[in-house]
């Protein structure tokens, strides 16, 4: 997986993400799965995601989006 953007990394050591970062973030790690976006999200409501640290972090950070 590629380093995360440098400006990303900061918010989130700070915990204080964006609805946009958060977006960002999930992007970035469905990528890392080989998902778009819309795919990593539905595949985290319906929890088919792989049972790996990245599919874990997939469904808190979606847990997280704002309704």
């Amino acid at each position: 997986m590629a380093p995360l953007p440098s400006e990303l990394q900061r918010a989130i050591e700070k915990g204080k993400l964006t609805d946009e970062q958060l977006r960002e973030l999930i992007t970035f790690e469905a990528e890392a799965l080989g998902l778009t976006y819309e795919e990593a999200v539905e595949r985290a409501k319906a929890r088919t995601l792989p049972r790996t640290h990245i599919g874990a972090d997939l469904e808190l950070l979606v847990q997280l989006l704002p309704a």
